[in-house]
């Protein structure tokens, strides 16, 4: 009842500020007559002060004081004020319908309009309530759905791509975002964080094998920006899974020469090359049994590290993550064995991991899916020589 009431309160404060200079009566004109008999009287008195300092003679002022009468008596004459013309009155009486009818009507609509969509039974919700329910609108799920949606409708909106593409990235939807950072580069253009999001995304599809276009997409950032150090990490990587070792241990060595004292990931890069050592018969790089101690090992996102974080691993960790990178390889050649650069990839890996049987046993399921396709299997059988698993 309280609530009604004041409401109507205002609606009645409302109303009479909006009608109240409506109804108040306009002030007639000003007559032009009067006015003209006031700037002749003035004259007159100077007409008087001007005769009493002698600027004047008695003859010029008379003469003066004549025509200025004249002047009055005309402006007298046309000064008589006359009653307000109909058209006046019709207006004043039209002003005074507008407000009665704007004092009926604006309380009406006012009420109508909120009985229609109002809420006046809705109790108090707290505030922590009201911001629960603006998160839980704003799920990055809902949020995700609506630039989909966008895309759909704007496939050619290059700048919507790239947005959702580190999205669809740290979700861990590996193929949406190489598919959104393909569609931002071709429609906005490359950039080092474009590029080097598509090979990140390519890279975690593989399961840590580094594929052709992902080992391209780095390259093309190394031409943007030659001092960048994750696409040099995952190359150097990706010679080792090839068995270009000494390459591979070619660039872990410059990247150790050049990495910050405390990098997190240089004790992990000397590490390796001192694996690709024992591998190739050669020896670590120089100074490398000086070489600091390694720095806290970095934690990596879940699901998707980065070079610098897989480099920056305890042995265990590292040697746990490339584990699980060559069984999801095998299960991915498993489904569709047609893959000729993965077989080479997952025999390699094995090899490398010392688990010859695997290796073998890889060799010949190779030789089984690619029997159809002699590029793929000379590639297969030469890598097989290469390694000494038999003809």
């Amino acid at each position: 009842m309280v609530f009604w009431i004041l409401v109507a309160g205002l609606v009645a404060a409302v109303t009479l500020a909006i009608t109240r200079p409506l109804m108040r009566p306009s002030s007639p004109p000003a007559d032009a007559g009067d006015a003209d008999i006031a700037v002749y009287k003035d004259q007159l008195k100077e007409i008087a002060a001007d005769e009493a300092r002698g600027a004047l003679g008695v003859a010029e002022a008379e003469s003066a004081r004549a025509e200025i009468g004249r002047r009055i008596l005309r402006a007298a004459e046309g000064s008589s004020r006359p009653e307000p013309s109909s058209r006046a009155a019709g207006q004043n009486r039209f002003i005074k319908t507008v407000s009665i009818a704007t004092s009926i009507a604006l309380p009406l609509a006012s009420l109508g309009l909120y009985l229609l969509y109002g809420m006046p039974g809705l109790p108090g919700q707290p505030l922590s309530d009201r911001l629960a329910t603006a998160t839980d609108s704003n799920k990055p799920n809902d949020l995700i759905a609506k630039v989909e949606e966008r895309l759909r409708e704007h496939p050619e909106d290059g700048m919507g791509w790239d947005v959702i593409a580190p999205v669809y990235y740290a979700t861990g939807q590996y193929a949406g975002a190489a598919t959104a950072y393909q569609n931002a580069i071709r429609l906005i253009g490359e950039t080092p964080r474009r590029l080097q999001g598509f090979a990140n995304a390519r890279i975690h599809l593989e399961n840590g094998i580094v594929p052709e276009d992902a080992r391209k997409a780095l390259e093309r950032v190394l031409q943007i920006d030659p001092n960048a150090t994750e696409p040099r990490i995952w190359l150097a990587l990706s010679k080792e899974q090839d068995g270009r070792l000494q390459e591979a241990a070619a660039d872990y060595r410059k990247l150790i020469d050049e990495a910050p004292e405390h990098a997190p990931w240089r004790k992990a890069l000397e590490d390796r090359l001192a694996n690709l050592g024992k591998d190739t018969g050669g020896t670590p790089a120089s100074g490398q049994a000086n070489a600091a101690p390694a720095a806290p090992a970095a934690t990596p996102s879940a699901g998707n590290p980065d070079a610098a974080a897989i480099m920056s691993m305890s042995p265990e960790e590292r040697q746990a993550f490339i584990t699980r990178m060559v069984e999801g390889l095998a299960a991915r050649l498993k489904s569709d064995g047609s893959d000729a650069e993965g077989w080479v990839k997952l025999i390699r890996a094995y090899q490398v991991l010392g688990r010859r049987d695997d290796a073998v046993k890889a060799l010949t399921d190779a030789r089984a899916n690619l029997k159809d396709n002699e590029v793929g299997l000379a590639k297969v059988d030469s890598l097989a020589r290469q390694l000494g698993l038999g003809s």
